[in-house]
Formats: C-alpha cells, structure tokens, sequence
C-alpha cells in the first residue's frame, strides 16, 4: 500500500492536516508514539485552559457578595486540584474521541508508534516500512532542558502531582509562563516568576507587556531576573531579599522534537527549515507547526498544516504569510493581530491609535470585567488599521473581529460604521473606531 501522505505527530498541525487531506481524499496515516492530540490537547493548551477557568471561577465566587448572592463566606472557599483535574482529563478524553471520530469518517488512518523516516517515499514505524508519496513532520516541541534547573518539572509531570506545591519558582519566558503564574496566585499560592529575559513576552506590544507587568505587580508575583539572581537549595537572592520555592517549574522557550530521519534535514535555530509552503530542504517532506518554528501557536500550526495540504493539492498560497493572533489567556486576557507599535515605527509609517476602556462599556461593567481596553493601530492616510490590541475578559474571543477586518484591509471607518449589538463587549470596536481628534 502507498499513502498519499504520512503525517508524523498528532497534535493541532498533525490532526487538522491529516482530516483535510482525508476530506481531499488522499489516503493518510497519522503516526504517533505517545498521544492523540499532542502535546496541545493533552498537557498544554487544552488542560492549562482548563485549569485557569477553574481559578478564575474560584476568583470571580470570592467577589459573588457584589452581586447580591449571599451565604459564601470567601474564607471557607477553596480549589480541589484533583477535581480540577478531573474536570480537565474529561473534556481532554472528549475532544481526543473527537478527533479519531474525524479520522474514521475521513479515511484516515492511525498507528500508535514511533516514527523514522528512511526517505522522503519511505517511514518506518512498528517494525514496517510504509511507502509515501508525502511527508508531513507534525512532531511540536517541547520546554527546553534548564542548565539551571535539570530536574525542573514540566507541565506534564505538574499533572500527575497529587498536590501542589506551595512557593513554586516558575522559570522561563512566555505566555505559558504569566498563565501559569497567575493560576497558582489564584488558588493562593504564591509563585514567583524567574524570567530568563525581560521582557516576558518579546512577541508583545510594549504597551500589553508594560501592562501584564503592572497586572503581576498587582497580583504581588515577584519577577525576577535570572541574571541578577543568586540561586541557592531552596531559595534565591534577589536584591538583598531571599525568595523561597519548594518546586521548581520549566516553562522555558521551547525546543523543537525531531523525529529521527536518514535524510538530513536542514535546521534553523535547532528547528525544521521551511519554505512558504513549509517544504523542508527535501521535496516532499514538509514541517508544520513548533517543529519549524515560525511560531509557537496551535492555531498556526494548523493553519500551515492546510495550506501544506493545499500544496500537495496543487493550489496556490498567498505569496505572504497570513496575519494571526496571539493570545494570553492571563487575567484579565490580552490577544493581538497585526503590527505592533514598534513595528511601526520601525516602518516609518504615519500612524495614530484609538484607545477605548472598557470602563466605560456596559456589558464589561455589567459583568464585574471592566478592566481592559481596546488599542486600534491605524495608518493615518485611509486611516487602515495595522494592529489591533486588546485586555478583556474574553479578549481571546474578540480578537477575531479585528482577524476579519484586517484580512479585508478595513478602516476605522468601517469599524464606526459597522453596527454592533448593544450591550455587547464587542461595541468597544465600533466606539474606538469612532474617535476623532
């Protein structure tokens, strides 16, 4: 039997790949040694999620005395890690039967092992060896492995826990990194923050980072610079002051996982090189999603993942990569499209910016999540936007709005002009729109 196409790991690039190339009808095999789902669904972004609601729920019942509902005393409450747990491995086992349901209706089918690849025609895997005439390496990325810290837990192994720690030191950089510290302040730990370099998040609007910043400080999350820590057993200097942690975190920036493979692979920066269409330096072997690290994003590695099914399909992409957002599910959540300020600048582009505070939205007041706002990034000569930032509650969901309109090259005016539901979170776009000097 010869595949048309062999896909290397499950996660958001792998399985969305492989149910579009079935629905194309190309005969597909996903090969997996370890999870369907990936890393994503089974001990990133799907569980951290989760498990941050669970916070948040926790969160927002100390404050349910403001809405009128009495009988909570804020004293008596407290977080249950495993029933969050629970909760979490029930809509992980959900969406996982999901998958292989759309694999089974696709056509597509699945082998739990590991995989190498032999030729860009030929993978070995269960003691096989599978012919192809396409392969996709979906096999993600991983924390990379701390000098510092070598013993450090990874998220995966913080799931199989049966308590938490008390003073976890989380160290790394990222998004995953300010989630999982806001999480733990949530449930009354305290975390502290070692940051390998500042700022946290580099792919970040200035504003948003200065912002997040604010918000740790808030939060009373110490963060701290590796550079200038002295790092004891069991605690750490920090300007004259000593922090102490019980368990240590790595959520570094990630490595790529490299499926073992006879023909040599070109890497950039230890990752899959890739072209527009995401091929490596070998015809017919493409790399979507971490593992070619263009970005870190499951949406984006899904989005590669099909426009490398359309590759193979003879379609033609775009010449320029698309726009996507990126989000950070902190609290509250911050997401961005486009441009940011810097990268203006950089342009050298007259621009301007609308800002518009949730404060002074109805729905965010109404709701008891008016701390926020919305940044529109526009260029001043039709006045389109280039970049759209937003803090909000469900600012994660919003972003999409901004995802549409940029990918139409639309205006401020078309945001001022476009009616929106009232009262809708989603009217700040219409009033930043709307604001003229």
């Amino acid at each position: 039997m010869v595949y048309d196409l062999i896909v290397i790991g499950s996660g958001p690039a792998g399985y969305v790949g492989a149910i579009k190339a079935g629905q194309r009808g190309l005969k597909t095999l996903v090969i997996d040694k370890k999870y369907v789902g990936g890393m994503c669904l089974n001990w990133g972004c799907i569980p951290t999620k989760s498990l941050l609601e669970s916070a948040k729920m926790l969160h927002k019942v100390k404050s349910a005395a403001e809405f009128g509902i009495g009988g909570i005393d804020p004293a008596d409450l407290s977080f249950d890690w495993q029933q969050a747990l629970k909760r979490t491995q029930q809509i992980v086992s959900k969406l996982s039967r999901g998958i292989e349901f759309l694999w089974k209706k696709n056509g597509v089918e699945f082998l739990k092992a590991e995989a190498k690849i032999l030729s860009p025609t030929q993978v070995e895997a269960d003691n096989r060896i599978l012919e192809t005439k396409n392969i996709l390496i979906a096999t993600g990325s991983r924390p990379a492995q701390r000098k510092d810290f070598p013993d450090a837990l990874s998220l995966e192994d913080l799931y199989g826990l049966e308590t938490l720690p008390e003073k976890p030191l989380l160290a790394g950089r990222g998004a995953n990194l300010v989630e999982l510290a806001q999480f733990f302040q949530m449930i009354g730990k305290q975390p502290i923050i070692l940051a390998d370099d500042l700022p946290l998040m580099p792919s970040l609007d200035a504003y948003l980072e200065s912002y997040i910043q604010k918000q740790l400080k808030k939060n009373k999350i110490p963060v701290i610079p590796t550079i200038e820590a002295v790092i004891k057993d069991n605690y750490l200097v920090y300007n004259d002051k000593e922090h102490n942690f019980d368990m240590v975190i790595n959520v570094s920036f990630r490595s790529a996982i490299l499926p073992e493979s006879v023909p040599v692979l070109e890497l950039k920066n230890g990752f899959v090189k890739t072209d527009r269409t995401h091929q490596s330096n070998i015809p017919g072997i493409y790399a979507a999603g971490d593992v070619n690290g263009k970005s870190y994003l499951a949406h984006v590695a899904s989005a590669q993942a099909l426009e490398v099914i359309d590759t193979i399909m003879n379609v033609e992409l775009p010449q320029d990569e698309r726009q996507y957002p990126l989000n950070i599910y902190s609290e509250p959540e911050m997401a961005q499209i486009g441009f940011t300020e810097e990268q203006i600048k950089a342009q050298n582009l007259d621009y301007k910016i609308n800002q518009y505070p949730l404060s002074a939205n109805g729905k965010a007041l109404t709701e008891g999540s008016a701390d926020g706002f919305i940044r529109i990034l526009f260029e001043t000569k039709y006045n389109e936007v280039l970049g759209v930032q937003i803090v909000a509650a469900n600012a994660t969901d919003l972003i999409s709005e901004a995802g549409i309109l940029m990918e139409l090259e639309g205006t401020t005016y078309d945001l001022a002009r476009t009616i929106h539901a009232h009262p809708t979170v989603a009217e700040v776009y219409m009033d930043a729109g709307a604001i003229e000097e």
